[in-house]
């Protein structure tokens, strides 16, 4: 953490009358993140935000987010990091916050130090699940993407996972002007980096948080962002790092076509949960023009069970239908014995010869 004399707010004093800052929680380009009183002694954070408020350039950064905030500041939710004040001071964007009590960025880096890959993997399912029903409400229900999800934007409150840091928000209608700026390379979708912005954009970043947070490790290595970029949008994850088991959910997730990956953000994480341990693929299958295709993924009640190949174990029964995309679906199954298996069925794929 930088010392307080390198920011250009100081503890102790005022931004806004009856705010008094503490101490500083970090800044980047945007500006800078404190930790203040607010009245009544109630500890807040305050997010101050530099550059071209009133300027005649409608992309500076404080335009952009005051921009961003219109679009989210109406919407409540208990996994959404809440904003409490929202101020122009002088040429500055000044944000009053419900104060977390650190983010999963943190929580790794505790992880990591006491020698571990990163954070439980039922632990971590139980944080995204929370993010993913975050982010999708403002999918579903608001037509949003929040376009900047990582590790220091996923906030603890009380052993929650909250949002937060909506300075990138988009709506989806305004998809052909997403702009490269202020996005993290190491988490942004194929199409970001194309200058658009699809509902599945989020979920490829919660793809890769999930990844990294796992194992420690992310699913492409450029050393700069045009590495990152061509890769992101040219060249397969590295998924070697994560357990196999949790490999196929997530390479559908980083499909490079968004209609590809899953429904909803939540139907990545309920894959990443089924635990899959059996992989059938179905050749000949494409969800885009088969008329039965189209039946499953409009009327999921409805999807016929499928016949599957017998497994190392035995023959499978299926049971119901766990999640499905345009990609893929996961049934769930059991062996002569009781023990639950769960099949995941791979559109357009190779032959049965090469089923696992």
């Amino acid at each position: 953490m930088d010392e307080p004399e390198d920011y250009l707010h100081q503890p102790d004093s005022e931004p806004i009358p009856g705010y008094r800052l503490i101490s500083p929680l970090g800044r980047g380009g945007f500006g800078e993140v404190w930790k203040c009183e607010a009245p009544g002694g109630l500890h807040k954070a305050i997010k101050f935000v530099h550059g071209g408020l009133h300027a005649l350039d409608d992309r500076a950064p404080a335009e952009e987010e005051l921009r961003a905030i219109q679009r989210v500041k109406a919407i409540r939710h208990p996994f959404l990091l809440s904003m409490e004040r929202v101020e122009r001071v002088g040429n500055e964007l000044v944000i009053v916050l419900e104060l977390a009590d650190q983010s999963l960025g943190d929580v790794v880096q505790a992880e990591r130090a006491a020698g571990q890959p990163g954070i439980a993997r039922e632990r971590l399912l139980a944080y995204l699940r929370e993010a993913a029903e975050a982010l999708d409400v403002l999918n579903k229900q608001h037509g949003l993407q929040h376009l900047d999800v990582k590790p220091q934007n996923l906030f603890l409150v009380s052993n929650h996972v909250k949002v937060g840091d909506f300075g990138l928000v988009s709506n989806l209608s305004a998809s052909g002007n997403a702009g490269l700026g202020a996005i993290t390379p190491l988490y942004a979708s194929p199409e970001v980096f194309q200058g658009k912005i699809s509902p599945h954009s989020d979920q490829y970043s919660l793809a890769i948080v999930y990844m990294e947070l796992l194992t420690g490790q992310l699913p492409f290595k450029g050393k700069n962002s045009r590495m990152l970029m061509l890769q992101h949008v040219q060249e397969p994850p590295d998924l070697e790092p994560l357990p196999e088991s949790d490999r196929a959910a997530i390479a559908q997730a980083l499909a490079k076509d968004p209609e590809q990956r899953f429904g909803s953000c939540t139907d990545l994480v309920n894959a990443l949960a089924s635990g899959v341990t059996d992989i059938t693929l179905i050749s000949g299958l494409d969800t885009r023009t088969t008329p039965a295709a189209r039946t499953v993924r409009s009327r999921p009640a409805e999807a016929p069970r499928p016949v599957v190949p017998r497994c190392s174990a035995g023959p499978l029964e299926v049971q119901e239908l766990v999640s499905r995309s345009p990609l893929a679906e996961v049934w769930r199954a059991t062996l002569p014995s009781g023990e639950t298996r769960h099949v995941w069925i791979l559109f357009g794929c190779a032959g049965p010869e090469d089923a696992q």
